[in-house]
């Protein structure tokens, strides 16, 4: 929902009021009634539209008005209103961690909040153990949901015929020519020209020019007409790597990548990419750095 700006809209509501409702010395003035009326009628109409220009599933009117009596009926009190910017702070993150697939338990969360809040003093050492664990914990968590996810994704149909359809390319390259060999990751390879040793290590940085396609031919990314490449290894999908690996200066190879060495389930749509989709390389290593 859009952020309502009321300043200048309230300044003029204030001037409106305010030569239509003034009283004399002698006579109560309902100035304030009549413009706290006016001004919630106002913001309410103006919610209203934004509302109704949201998903109905999203908007419960009554959950909305639960929210605002929370903080409109609360105590003017510094402290309240700290606890209030914290608590939907701290919802906010809650539902973060959701959405990226970590579940944590909202009772859990405050009740431990309420208990260190609660301590009479301040350790700056426990702050910081605790601060590593979290991050421990947390980076824990979010390669589970990850691994969650991608399991979840590898089961579907176009990622599952993209892996069977990679692993027979593979194979009928093997049949129809003797020298295409496999590593036991599953990298497929056909090496033309061997190169000069020594090889490059994964953390090597390396000048190379390579053209990638896919099986039915689509060119996604090569190094003609724009001159070599030169990056570290340890920035290429596993498959390029490897293959890379295997040559010294000066050699030549294709390589065919599986899904799995290269993408993986998510793919890479931008470049046209499927999930589990086999990636085939026409690569020269022309230096290692």
């Amino acid at each position: 929902m859009k952020k309502i700006i009321l300043g200048a809209l309230g300044l003029a509501l204030l001037a409106g009021m305010s030569s239509c409702g003034k009283c004399g010395s002698d006579k109560s003035c309902t100035t304030n009634d009549s413009l706290s009326t006016t001004y919630g009628e106002y913001v309410g109409t103006m919610v209203l539209a934004d509302f109704s220009n949201m998903n109905s599933e999203q908007t419960d009117k009554q959950q909305f008005l639960k929210g605002m009596q929370l903080v409109m009926g609360a105590d003017d009190s510094q402290s309240t209103r700290m606890g209030m910017q914290v608590a939907l702070q701290l919802s906010n993150e809650l539902n973060q961690l959701k959405e990226q697939g970590i579940d944590v338990d909202a009772t859990t969360v405050y009740n431990s909040f309420k208990k260190a809040f609660l301590a009479d003093s301040v350790d700056f050492m426990q702050i910081q153990e605790i601060s590593n664990k979290f991050r421990g914990l947390y980076d824990e968590a979010r390669e589970q949901a990850q691994a969650k996810k991608d399991a979840e994704r590898a089961q579907a149909p176009d990622a599952v015929q993209n892996e069977t359809i990679g692993k027979q390319y593979i194979a009928d390259q093997m049949a129809a020519n003797p020298a295409v060999k496999v590593t036991e990751n599953g990298l497929g390879y056909l090496i033309e020209v061997p190169g000069v040793d020594p090889k490059p290590e994964a953390t090597s940085t390396v000048e190379v020019n390579y053209t990638g396609r896919l099986i039915n031919g689509t060119v996604f990314d090569t190094t003609d007409g724009r001159g070599p490449a030169t990056f570290p290894l340890t920035g290429v999908v596993p498959g390029f790597r490897e293959g890379i690996m295997l040559l010294g200066k000066g050699g030549k190879a294709t390589l065919y990548i599986p899904g799995n060495l290269a993408y993986g389930v998510n793919g890479q749509p931008a470049a046209g990419i499927g999930p589990n989709e086999l990636l085939i390389f026409d690569v020269e290593l022309l230096e290692i750095k």
